[in-house]
């Protein structure tokens, strides 16, 4: 179905602020193919942050229709989250879950990890343009240990290294840093919600960061849960206490009786 594009610049703000089952889906549907010549312009987001997108990226364009990856997570978040909160967004890629995120720590901080250099010059274009939010770019991945390793780009050059992994032997050369030693440096002891999405480098992401593991001083963790990385990461995090929660569409949380190949996980402690 192809609407006009006059429709939709006047249909898309008022759905914006409206959450209903499987909305990106439709909408992408709806208004897709009239959004997509665009390409790399400035729009308001489902955020109602103004943010550069690429809309010739079916992903660029789920962040105008409303909240990245649904709605249950990040509801979730909102009513969670202190003002004066801490939040870690490691794989911070463009920034399409920081910028709801930071709007609701107005008085606390999120460390984005982006060690992508594309991916990080665009996030930082972005904030430039969002200067309240309280937000600091590492321009590092996350690991087991300080070291230099590589980012493999994988995929379509239109996803602006969504899907990269972290690799020994190919890709741009980055930078490792331990997540404790991190935030030891900026004497910041607790940590409210850390979203990690790092395309399978999430055991020794979570290595990096075990002393707080140990203590409960990650309070939330929303993991990614991929593949055979998925039971790996629910064992490794349920020797601290964690517990692995899913989300229904109306938002509520269960423990499930089984995982799908493909999702993300809410790990509280028990």
């Amino acid at each position: 179905m192809m609407i006009e594009k006059k429709t939709v610049l006047t249909l898309i703000p008022f759905l914006q602020s409206i959450d209903f089952p499987h909305k990106l889906g439709i909408c992408e549907k709806l208004f897709g193919k009239a959004i997509a010549p665009s390409g790399i312009c400035w729009v308001k987001t489902g955020s109602g942050l103004v943010w550069k997108l690429d809309l010739n990226n079916p992903t660029h364009r789920w962040i105008v229709y409303g909240k990245y990856e649904g709605a249950a997570f990040l509801n979730w978040a909102k009513n969670y989250l202190p003002a004066d909160g801490v939040v870690i967004d490691s794989g911070a890629s463009i920034g399409q879950m920081l910028m709801y995120l930071s709007q609701w720590i107005p008085k606390g901080k999120l460390l984005a990890f982006e060690p992508g250099k594309q991916a990080r010059e665009w996030l930082e274009e972005c904030l430039h343009v969002n200067p309240s939010l309280p937000v600091e770019i590492c321009p590092n991945g996350l690991g087991i240990a300080n070291s230099q390793l590589r980012l493999h780009h994988i995929g379509d050059d239109y996803q602006h290294g969504a899907q990269s992994q972290i690799s020994e032997t190919e890709g741009e050369e980055i930078s490792i840093v331990r997540l404790d030693e991190q935030l030891a440096q900026r004497d910041i002891a607790t940590v409210d919600l850390w979203c990690l999405d790092v395309e399978g480098y999430e055991i020794p992401a979570l290595q990096g960061a075990e002393p707080l593991l140990k203590e409960n001083r990650i309070k939330a963790l929303y993991v990614e849960l991929s593949g055979e990385t998925s039971q790996k990461v629910r064992d490794y995090l349920s020797q601290f206490g964690y517990r692995c929660y899913l989300f229904q569409p109306n938002g509520k949380l269960i423990i499930p009786s089984h995982f799908p190949e493909h999702t993300n996980g809410l790990f509280l402690p028990q």
